[in-house]
């Protein structure tokens, strides 16, 4: 059994593993955490190492470790878990707590490498250890938070809360009490009235009325836990804790530095101010409080964002639905308190999820409020975590989503020179920034170097190595043809390079299966693979091209353009440059698009528009499914152009239009493009409802705008959740779970500003 203080000791010294993990030194992060075997908090540390490094490496290896560890921590903290505690060796919350805790770190890791493990008899083991975690985190849950967290319920509420019931279990009385029992009895702890100390406290007007826990006025703690003085540490005090953990996210505005974004470190609107928590310097207190947070919070976001018939079929299993604003505000307390790792991977919670929605949905009625978000949990990370790759990529991705493409590349790059130079030793993750440069490089239509990246994606990690290559061959093929538009012959090593590529890509799609089927991904590569060889035959027997003609002097619409549409790379967050030189590239195919007006590109053509021998047609485009395909990518390319003039909608609206009106017949076996053309068509309306509402026609009001709108949106929405199966539908599926509709507001339709986040 380990005192009290031997845990305190033990969980300082695995947040210094965890700190070094975070800051990419994963050699460092090892060497601590394995110096203590025999600790729970030190397993789950080393767990936690060894599924980061599997899941960005994909290697069966690290799997295996992350996998035994886990299994090990679980059981070293069941036992210390049950061990009944010494008279006065208890903490603020009932003891064996922070056990509980662990146990649930070590459940959820072995649960997520489980699903990693592309096994049917692993994904079941995976579903019971998520419902075993999920339950062991609700208990903690109702023992940090009795009274639950209310939807309306600020942050500064909830804090404000947490300090009142620390400052009278740290009371002198309540130390008194604890050293003269077993301790326990935490729920009459929460609003017990007899409590003289929790009496002065519970009808405070303000935090800053709570009361020291006991320390001087320099912050020397003498009370359980250190809680430190006032000046430091109490509610309303903007000081940091004594170990330098910058817990307070209003300790003051964190301005980037060279390399990052401008942005303004701020909670959102309700939670721009609250207290520091009392807690701060109490590590025990902090992986309580934080262990709860995070894993109620992460649990209930993720239900609420799962569809109505999903909810119902995991309540089967135990598991229940949760309010998605309360499941926020949960990972803001840990958030924005927790020095601990729990704390942290709150924050990585938080920047995935709005990047999330910034990313996937197309439009926000809550933009601005995500990307403050966003960057106000990013300002406190990096300034502890400057080397980190998991913060720095979420750095450019917020550049991204802010429209700044090119701050975003110079944060990557700078990076992996730094990387490159310094040799952190965390080379898994550098595969994150290359898979975000990729992307980035083809938002900015720059196609070499998305080929660069994307063939260094295949050092990296061993993910799909054939949609690493399908977007690189695809983006050289791109730049052929934007060469030859412009009347230019592409370079040898270019041709020979795209080549290469193409004929390497049908030994990539064989042999990797997830849960006995082959990725989504992989799929639709290997059909569109047939669809371009079907074209190559087609244009051999025309006698267009000759018959060692090679696969790429066939292709026009490339992998790079149909896969960027899906990962949701061109459009929406392009800059505008990019999205006129792609619009530019597919404008200059034959047959002319239908709506486009004339490009500087399009003057020049890479075939003949007259009808060749036995009435075949000689367009680039020959077939009606391949030009839905082409006015689907100019629909969406010309929605992302409309943020910058907004007189694109109209033509967007056309080509995606045409799309959803094909028949059966022209569409053929590209069924993916109607219910694509149908989400982005819903995208467009409630973009064409931001900019109506900026410039109302007279005598409309706000809400009758916006109504009309979300039921066309909803309709287009509801339409490509019709359409049973086609290529991708898990990508367009997830697009959809991110467009939830905002409700109407009453009061904000007054307002002209009818959004109520849902």
């Amino acid at each position: 059994m380990s005192t009290r203080d031997e845990v305190l000791d033990q969980i300082k010294h695995a947040s210094a593993g965890f700190e070094a993990l975070l800051n990419n030194d994963i050699a460092g992060a090892r060497k601590i955490l394995e110096s203590q075997p025999q600790s729970a908090s030190h397993l789950v540390g080393l767990g936690i190492v060894a599924f980061l490094v599997s899941i960005l490496s994909r290697e069966d290896a690290e799997l295996r470790t992350a996998t035994e560890t886990l299994q090990r921590a679980e059981a070293l903290a069941s036992a210390e878990a049950g061990v009944k505690r010494l008279k006065g060796d208890t903490g603020v919350y009932p003891p064996g707590t922070e056990y509980k805790v662990l146990i649930g770190d070590a459940t959820i890791g072995q649960a997520l490498v489980a699903i990693m493990s592309e096994s049917y008899v692993e994904f079941a083991k995976a579903v019971w250890k998520l419902n075993k975690s999920y339950k062991i985190f609700m208990s903690v849950h109702k023992t940090v938070f009795p009274d639950e967290i209310g939807e309306n319920e600020s942050l500064r509420d909830v804090i404000t809360k947490l300090n009142t019931f620390y400052a009278a279990q740290t009371s002198p009385e309540a130390t008194a009490a604890s050293a003269s029992s077993t301790g326990g009895g935490f729920f009459s702890g929460w609003g017990r009235k007899k409590n003289p100390a929790l009496n002065r406290v519970r009808n405070a007007s303000s935090s800053s009325e709570l009361p020291s826990t006991g320390a001087d006025a320099d912050g020397d703690a003498d009370a359980p836990g250190g809680g430190g003085g006032v000046a430091q540490s109490a509610p309303g005090s903007r000081g940091p804790s004594r170990h330098n953990s910058a817990t307070d996210l209003t300790a003051g505005v964190q301005r980037m530095q060279v390399g990052r974004v401008n942005t303004t470190a701020f909670m959102e609107t309700d939670d721009d101010d609250f207290p520091a928590p009392l807690w701060a310097d109490d590590p025990l207190t902090t992986l309580i409080v934080s262990g709860a947070a995070l894993g109620s919070g992460m649990f209930g976001l993720i239900f609420s964002m799962m569809p109505p018939k999903m909810r119902k079929m995991i309540s089967w299993f135990g598991f229940t639905s949760s309010s998605r604003s309360s499941s926020l505000k949960l990972l803001k307390v840990a958030a924005s308190t927790g020095n601990d790792v729990h704390g942290y991977f709150a924050s990585l919670t938080l920047t995935t999820y709005y990047g999330f929605i910034l990313l996937m949905s197309g439009w926000q009625a809550s933009e601005a409020s995500c990307l403050k978000t966003m960057a106000s949990v990013l300002d406190r990370v990096v300034a502890r975590f400057p080397q980190g790759t998991l913060w720095v990529l979420n750095q450019a991705k917020l550049a991204r989503y802010s429209r700044q493409s090119e701050k975003a590349v110079e944060i990557i790059e700078s990076a992996l020179e730094r990387e490159a130079k310094e040799g952190t030793g965390f080379r898994e993750a550098d595969s994150l920034l290359v898979f975000e440069l990729m992307w980035l490089y083809l938002s900015q239509a720059r196609f070499v170097e998305v080929a660069d990246a994307a063939e260094r994606m295949c050092t990296l990690n061993s993910w799909s190595h054939a949609t690493y290559i399908a977007v690189g061959a695809g983006a050289l093929v791109d730049e052929i043809n934007s060469r030859r538009a412009k009347g230019e012959e592409p370079p040898e090593d270019l041709v020979t390079r795209a080549d290469a590529l193409l004929a390497k890509l049908p030994t990539l799609c064989t042999d990797k299966k997830t849960l006995g089927e082959k990725p989504v991904t992989e799929t639709f590569i290997v059909r569109r693979l047939e669809a371009q060889r079907a074209k190559l035959q087609r244009w051999t027997r025309a006698g267009r091209v000759g018959k060692d003609a090679r696969l790429f002097e066939v292709i026009r619409i490339t992998n790079s353009l149909e896969l960027g549409l899906f990962w949701a790379t061109i459009g929406g967050r392009s800059p505008a440059a990019g999205l006129q030189a792609e619009i530019d590239l597919l404008s200059s195919f034959s047959p002319r698009p239908a709506y486009a007006p004339t490009s500087a590109l399009s003057t020049v053509t890479t075939a003949s528009n007259e009808p060749g021998a036995n009435g075949q047609s000689v367009d680039d485009l020959d077939t009606s499914s391949e030009v839905l395909i082409r006015d689907l990518l100019l629909g969406a390319l010309y929605t992302g152009l409309g943020y910058y003039e907004s007189t694109h909608y109209a033509t967007a609206v056309r080509y995606l239009d045409k799309v959803i009106a094909a028949s059966a017949l022209d569409v053929g076996e590209e069924k993916w493009v109607v219910p694509c053309a149908q989400w982005h068509r819903a995208v467009v309306e409630l973009k064409l409802g931001d900019s109506e509402a900026n410039n109302p026609p007279e005598g409309k009001q706000a809400s009758e705008l916006w109504r009309t709108r979300f039921v066309r949106a909803e309709a287009w929405l509801e339409g490509a959740l019709a359409i049973p199966e086609f290529d991708l539908k898990t990508r367009v599926r997830l697009q959809l779970c991110a467009s939830s509709l905002p409700r109407l507001s009453r009061s904000d339709a007054k307002r002209g500003d009818p959004f109520e986040e849902d």
